[in-house]
């Protein structure tokens, strides 16, 4: 339908133009006189050149597109330089381009920025650079760019849509937090902690053949020269840390400070730490079992940037097999609510500290019901540190034990 009302708009322009022409020549024809003819020789060039510019295809243009700021965290600008090229010279004269995200927000924040008023001319590309200032976390579409052309007096008018599509992931915002390890597990996780506190490398006890994580130094030389195959030292004090980060995905109005918390320890973490996992709750489970390596930390670290509360009040917390025997867990919620932090509990059995970080905001005190929860799960053996923004670098503070 839409075309259609394009296409009659377009047609009817055109008709008028010939109207205009035919119009002004008949009325020097009938009338006579330098007057009536002067006034059809000043009109013609201009309803000519509209007619040409109906004629015109806009088909040939193109748009090339460069993200100046390729990585993006929540709250930083991004800066977007666009260019529309063409083949040929055909004068034209006011062009106004036009940037065209999927996202209204993202529309809003920028406002007129996304739109250029050229007066083209003879060129055959013209360039400009626009700026959004707070880009909000998430996965955003840039869908391509719009080119309106004008004639003269406005009596003709021509668009054309170019498809461009790019995707833009804004990064949750990231805080350095000072990370103290702590409940250390003997002869927990899938790897050996790198930390110098969890081995005793000064006396070797046995040998054990090699396993992919193990250190070249502690390689037994000797017997390796002698069977041709390689063996990892035994030492006296063996052990690893294990870590799962659970994210709750209840709405919450500091969902954002949750998400930042959550990369912010992620990244810390993932630098000290062997074994470190992450899940987050919502209507589907999502689990990231093993942050071992870069790929996998920026796997994680993509899910946070796109995930979004959920409304549902009630959600169940699944661990898995993997996590229920061993290891620490840290809870970061917003809404440290007994239900959710009791199916923590539950399926927690086995495990070693949980530590949950309970995020509010400076002007929004505690309510007397989640003071109660907090004390209550206290009490069940659940430490909870209650956090706002400006304390996450010390959120571990008090929590470390060698």
């Amino acid at each position: 339908m839409k075309t259609v009302r394009k296409m009659v708009d377009i047609f009817g322009r055109f008709l008028f133009l010939l109207f205009i022409l035919i119009g002004t020549f008949v009325f020097a024809m009938f009338q006579g006189g330098m007057v009536s003819w002067t006034i059809f020789y000043i009109i013609s060039p201009f309803v000519i050149y509209s007619i040409l510019l109906f004629l015109y295809p806009l088909s040939g243009m193109t748009v090339e597109r460069v993200i100046r700021t390729p990585h993006v965290q929540n709250g930083e600008k991004l800066i977007v330089s666009l260019t529309v090229k063409r083949k040929d010279r055909f004068p034209l004269l006011y062009t106004v381009v036009a940037e065209k995200w999927a996202e209204r927000e993202i529309t809003v924040l920028a406002g007129d920025s996304l739109k250029r008023l050229f007066l083209f001319g003879f060129s055959k590309e013209v360039q400009w650079e626009y700026e959004v200032e707070q880009m909000p976390r998430g996965e955003h579409v840039l869908q391509g760019v719009t080119v309106d052309i004008v004639d003269f007096f406005g009596w003709l008018r021509k668009k054309k849509f170019i498809e461009a599509k790019d995707t833009i992931l804004v990064f949750p915002k990231t805080t350095d937090i000072h990370y103290v390890p702590f409940d250390t597990q003997y002869d927990q996780g899938t790897m050996v902690s790198p930390l110098n506190i969890v081995k005793d490398t000064t006396m070797a006890t046995g040998v054990r053949n090699y396993q992919a994580g193990d250190r070249v130094t502690w390689i037994h030389w000797k017997s390796f020269a002698r069977t041709q195959t390689l063996m990892t030292k035994e030492f006296e004090d063996r052990r690893s840390q294990e870590l799962l980060l659970l994210l709750d995905g209840r709405e919450t109005d500091v969902f954002e400070e949750l998400v930042e918390l959550t990369a912010s320890i992620l990244m810390e973490v993932s630098e000290h730490q062997a074994d470190l996992a992450m899940m987050t709750t919502g209507p589907e489970r999502s689990l990231f079992p093993y942050i071992q390596s870069e790929e996998q930390l920026h796997r994680a670290l993509v899910h946070l940037a796109k995930i979004k509360s959920t409304a549902s009040a009630d959600i169940p917390v699944d661990l898995g097999t993997e996590f229920r025997q061993g290891g620490s867990i840290v809870v970061i919620t917003g809404n440290p609510d007994w239900p959710f932090l009791q199916s923590v509990l539950l399926n927690a059995k086995g495990a070693g500290s949980i530590i949950c970080f309970t995020v509010v905001k400076r002007d929004n005190p505690i309510l007397k019901t989640v003071e109660d929860t907090i004390q209550l799960t206290r009490s069940k053996g659940i430490t909870v540190h209650v956090l706002e923004r400006e304390q996450f670098s010390d959120a571990f503070k008090g929590v470390g034990r060698v």
